[in-house]
């Protein structure tokens, strides 16, 4: 990641004028016009969990768990590993002794399945990796390397050419059988990056651009598996991740805008500082135009000091961020499950998800009309803090700093200006735009307000 980050840092920041900003934030939803529908199912951007490494024992054993505290679950991650290798698309039996029943079993739950993928075949995937190195399938460093080697975070492996149409069409017969079993999408990872060193294409005769990698491989994954299973099948990876280096632009964008409908900002610590993290690459995220995208609530590494692997503070405060934002998912390293810390928290992780499932078809009428118009669903109007409107009709001001007692927060939010805002935690009273205030947040409150007499607000009134 050294080397990635700091090539990353040599390039130049970029924009479009579909990534600009709009810092007002006013207009919501209803503009009147007729813009195209969504072209993506509503789960999409509902609640979604997974773990760092699972089995088909855990993930039921998961999913049961949810159940039993009432919390709505609409998809399922299963990430690395999964697999006998690294990628050859075959179920580790010991780990998942029968997917087809995993995934049958799931769907009838009505909740969907995600697996995780990456471009690349590790060197222990034989003789998968020695047939594919044979053909000359794998990118390379220069035109008489061979296959780049490249070590990452699973082994050692070399990425797909992605510009030679057999080997394409041999990774496309390695995931059939994959898609045959119904599942509702990927979860395409950033390997990518390692086409900045890994950039030769023996199929092209040429050496490519990282971004022209990263088009190809999400591209691929996206288009295949609609194109085989329907329109209500996605992929999710990341917009913009920059590792902590505080740029946006080209240069630390992943996946196409067109193809990535939900997104996640990548890896961050479970704490403050991951919080402040993941909410950097929102802000470069939606600066870059990217429609729709979450982040790993209670952050994906876990922190040795903390039992659970994070602190109900940090867990229930990334949860509200969650909830306010268009893709709320939660899964990673240590302990995410909100019934292993306790009632308080159980319960408050439950109204966040009651409350983020109805924001959801606002969400989707607000995101077709900014997808129609080039433009995120999140427009910040303060960086130092953070603070966000969502579709419009949504203020939200996240808690990003611990705090002494780990239990309430005091936030300082100055409302946009124009319509009074609705506060929809503590003690629900309005606010005239404009308004300044403190706000003493209990750890099961936020700061989280709705445009008073928009559509919005009545839903919500009357839930």
């Amino acid at each position: 990641m050294t080397l990635i980050l700091f090539l990353m840092l040599a390039c130049t920041s970029t924009r479009t004028d579909s990534g600009a900003m709009s810092d007002s934030g006013d207009g919501g939803a209803d503009s009147g016009a007729t813009v195209p529908a969504l072209d993506f199912p509503a789960w999409a951007w509902q609640h979604w969990v997974w773990e760092d490494e699972s089995t088909q024992d855990s993930v039921i054993e998961m999913v049961d768990g949810y159940a039993q505290a009432d919390i709505p679950v609409a998809a399922v991650i299963i990430d690395s590993p999964w697999e006998t290798a690294y990628n050859d698309f075959q179920w580790d039996p010991e780990r998942f002794p029968d997917p087809d029943a995993l995934i049958a079993e799931l769907h009838d739950r009505d909740i969907r399945v995600m697996l995780w993928i990456v471009p690349a075949i590790n060197i222990d995937a034989d003789p998968l990796y020695s047939e594919w190195a044979a053909n000359g399938w794998f990118m390379q460093y220069d035109a008489d390397s061979g296959p780049a080697v490249i070590d990452w975070w699973k082994g050692e492996g070399s990425l797909i050419d992605y510009w030679n149409p057999d080997a394409v069409d041999a990774w496309h017969a390695l995931m059939q059988p994959i898609l045959d079993q119904g599942i509702d999408g990927w979860k395409c990872d950033g390997l990518d990056f390692s086409a900045i060193a890994a950039r030769y294409s023996p199929a092209a005769g040429r050496d490519v651009e990282r971004a022209e990698y990263s088009e190809r491989y999400y591209r691929d994954f996206y288009e295949t598996t609609r194109d085989r299973l329907g329109e209500d099948r996605i992929i999710t990876a990341r917009p913009v991740d920059n590792y902590g280096a505080g740029i946006g632009g080209a240069a630390v964008a992943f996946a196409p805008h067109d193809t990535l409908v939900a997104g996640w900002v990548g890896d961050q610590d479970a704490s403050f500082d991951g919080i402040r993290a993941a909410l950097d690459n929102y802000y470069w995220s939606a600066d870059f135009g990217y429609l729709a995208f979450g982040s790993d609530i209670g952050g994906y590494r876990d922190d040795s000091s903390e039992p659970l692997g994070r602190s109900r503070e940090v867990f229930l405060r990334w949860a509200q961020l969650g909830a306010f934002s268009p893709v709320m998912e939660n899964g990673g390293g240590g302990e995410h499950w909100p019934w292993r810390f306790d009632e308080e928290v159980t319960a408050a992780y439950r109204q966040l998800v009651e409350l983020h499932h109805a924001l959801v078809p606002w969400m989707r009428e607000a995101g077709a009309e900014a997808r129609a118009e080039g433009r995120s669903l999140l427009a910040f109007v303060d960086r130092k803090s953070y603070a966000y409107v969502l579709g419009g009709d949504i203020f939200f001001a996240p808690v990003i700093e611990d705090t002494d007692d780990g239990e309430t927060a005091t936030l300082e939010v100055t409302l946009p200006e124009g319509d009074d805002w609705r506060w929809l935690s503590g003690d629900g009273r309005t606010f005239p735009g404009g308004t300044h205030t403190t706000l003493t947040l209990a750890l099961n409150e936020f700061a989280g307000f709705v445009r008073v007499g928009s559509e919005l607000d009545a839903t919500l009134a009357a839930r």
